[in-house]
């Protein structure tokens, strides 16, 4: 069973990610903010993770992933951005800041489910 964290400020959309996955057969972990993914990525070392860029509070989905991609126990976890953000400037800061791959908003649920198979392979 693959193992999702799913990291989103917007709790309707944790739990419509949520349902779409476990009904693909994948156990979801929630996240409201960065801090808060960076320390259940640590204790749930999870296969993915879909991180919101735009968060409010301290620490955007571009830092958290830095961090998670710059610690040896979470580097090789691929994340996957769900942004609203849609310009080039925008795609590169998320690859600079380690993200895998870019999914904008709004998305599909068959985008998100492709898009999640592609990267726990």
């Amino acid at each position: 069973m693959k193992r999702i964290l799913v990291v989103d400020d917007q709790a309707l959309l944790r739990e419509l990610v949520r349902v779409t996955l476990m009904n693909d057969n994948c156990e979801v972990i929630e996240a409201q903010s960065g801090e808060e993914a960076i320390e259940l990525a640590h204790q749930q070392l999870p296969d993915l993770i879909l991180m919101d860029i735009m968060m409010p509070g301290g620490m955007d989905g571009f830092e958290a992933s830095r961090i998670l991609k710059a610690d040896t126990q979470t580097s090789r976890c691929p994340i996957i951005a769900m942004t609203a953000k849609v310009q080039q400037a925008d795609r590169q800061k998320a690859h600079e800041s380690g993200v895998d791959d870019y999914l904008t908003k709004p998305f599909s649920l068959a985008d998100l489910r492709s898009r999640v198979e592609t990267h726990t392979r």
